[in-house]
């Protein structure tokens, strides 16, 4: 009974490695535009249909003006536009100088579109006030840019955090009964 037990560890090794591969997409899809935020337009090219997503990078540490625009992605050829879902979990990286953060997901089909940064506000008001609450300085408009990059939709993200969960359960669960099973069983 134990080795069944112990073997639900590399079970559980093997998921934890699959689902990390999967979360590492979230964080480092190929990067389809990059433009500074003086920009305020741009056009690019989307070769295949799928997930997308909008992220904004800049000095870690910072406030980002992310209260002071909202993107818009419009179809070039039809003129409509294109549907931004606010991130769920707010993906963010960071390499101790410059951060990331994830700000809208949608779905989109090939083609050429344009990116325009219009008025408004990227983030909810409650989010607004906490970053007014921080000390930190601004962002320096020459050092922050705007990033349309390839995706995953939210449904994966979800499904991969409940098999890290699952992962857990198994490493830790097969380890603790499998050394407990003799004790268990023979009561």
């Amino acid at each position: 009974m134990q080795i069944l037990f112990f073997s639900l560890i590399p079970v559980g090794i093997i998921i934890l490695i699959f689902s990390i591969k999967l979360v590492k997409k979230t964080f480092s899809g190929n990067i389809i535009l990059e433009i500074p935020y003086s920009q305020k337009s741009s056009e690019f090219i989307i070769n295949q249909a799928g997930i997308y997503s909008i992220w904004h990078r800049g000095q870690y540490f910072r406030k980002a003006p992310v209260g002071e625009f909202r993107p818009e992605i419009i179809n070039k050829s039809t003129g409509t536009k294109i549907r931004l879902y606010s991130s769920l979990f707010r993906p963010n990286s960071n390499d101790g100088r410059t951060a990331r953060m994830e700000l809208f997901r949608f779905s989109i089909q090939p083609g050429e579109y344009f990116l325009n940064l219009t008025e408004g506000s990227s983030i909810s008001g409650i989010e607004k006030s906490l970053i007014n609450l921080l000390p930190a300085k601004n962002a320096d408009p020459a050092k922050y840019f705007i990033q349309i990059r390839e995706s995953q939709s939210r449904f994966t993200l979800l499904a991969v955090i409940i098999f890290i969960v699952l992962s857990g359960f198994c490493i830790i669960g097969g380890a603790v009964i499998g050394i407990l099973a003799n004790q268990i069983f023979n009561s």
